[in-house]
């Protein structure tokens, strides 16, 4: 961080900065001169979505989730947040000592199933509140993203000569892309009976280890960039992966986690279905191919291709899981 950012966080909470260190690409941990500690963050959002993030806040501080949430601190003018020139938004908050949930650790994971419950409990009035706002179903999403995974294949048949990212995700589409089809197939056949029978709720939607902070004082859940209002099933189906990716794809493990989110009373009528198919979508393979043909994101070929092939990794374990363990669910018609 330049010495022009580190003056206007200075000036915008008035505080005096003696030491700042970077601990993510867009987090720093920040030591004032009277001896405070921070955590500073600039987001990788717009500030529309921050103000969602505010409202989310403000909700549920009056919810009895309230003491799993790390206040923000409020900048001179009694906002939460500054932005720069550039239109960055800046968020200050009270450093909390403490350490990531360990996805090996059964009571971690144990904690994280029942803090993504909490919230999503605790959430229901705020998104009944927004239920009149869009939200496009499944088979939508799952539409669109398959239309994007066409035109990635366009892209590179356009292409005079083809690099070998290219020819590694095409490689890759022709082993699943027809999961790309079934998926929409199968959400098609259940998704209107899955919405009459469950609510929508706030998702966090990054359930990731380091986004759980276990400290002396109680486990709180971070960084709601990604926060959205969904349905439960999809925070738990990406939670599972990456317990899954965590464990190695360790069945006994998994089974751990599916019996903890049979103990929560949350598999209502076509909810376990839904999170198999869920399971099923090449989520992680169309991502890396947006991300490299749609977004352009400045990492090199080597990273791609490493990305790339987890994706693949990822696809295989989450079938191989699937077949293990949907018990007849996946095939419901």
């Amino acid at each position: 961080m330049g010495t022009l950012e580190l003056k206007l966080v200075e000036e915008n909470y008035y505080l005096r900065i003696e030491k700042i260190k970077q601990i993510k690409s867009n987090a720093y941990f920040v030591k004032t001169k009277d001896g405070k500690e921070f955590f500073l963050k600039v987001s990788r959002v717009d500030k529309e979505h921050v103000d969602f993030i505010i409202k989310i806040f403000s909700h549920l501080k009056n919810t009895s989730f309230k003491s799993h949430l790390i206040d923000f601190q409020k900048t001179i003018d009694g906002g939460f947040y500054f932005l720069d020139e550039n239109k960055k938004v800046y968020l200050l908050c009270k450093w909390i000592d403490g350490r990531s949930a360990d996805f090996r650790n059964v009571f971690d994971l144990r904690r994280a199933v029942s803090i993504l419950h909490h919230l999503h409990l605790a959430s229901l009035s705020f998104a009944d509140k927004i239920e009149g706002s869009f939200y496009p179903s499944y088979q939508e999403v799952f539409r669109k993203k398959y239309l994007q995974v066409i035109q990635m294949k366009n892209i590179i048949h356009r292409k005079n000569s083809l690099g070998y990212f290219d020819e590694m995700f095409l490689n890759i589409l022709s082993k699943f892309e027809d999961r790309f089809v079934y998926s929409i197939n199968m959400i098609k056949t259940i998704e209107n009976y899955f919405r009459k029978e469950n609510r929508r709720v706030l998702i966090h939607h990054d359930p990731a280890h380091h986004n759980f902070i276990f400290s002396e004082k109680g486990v709180y859940l971070i960084d709601f960039d990604y926060a959205m209002v969904d349905y439960s099933v999809h925070d738990f189906v990406n939670l599972g992966v990456r317990v899954l990716k965590t464990n190695d794809w360790d069945r006994n493990i998994f089974r751990i986690y599916l019996k903890f989110l049979h103990d929560i009373n949350i598999s209502k009528k076509l909810w376990l279905q839904i999170f198999w198919i869920l399971m099923y979508f090449p989520q992680e393979i169309w991502q890396v191919g947006l991300q490299y043909y749609f977004e352009k994101q400045p990492w090199t070929e080597e990273y791609f291709l490493k990305r790339l092939k987890g994706a693949e990794r990822i696809q295989h374990g989450k079938e191989m899981i699937i077949k293990e363990f949907s018990g007849g669910c996946f095939k419901w018609h």
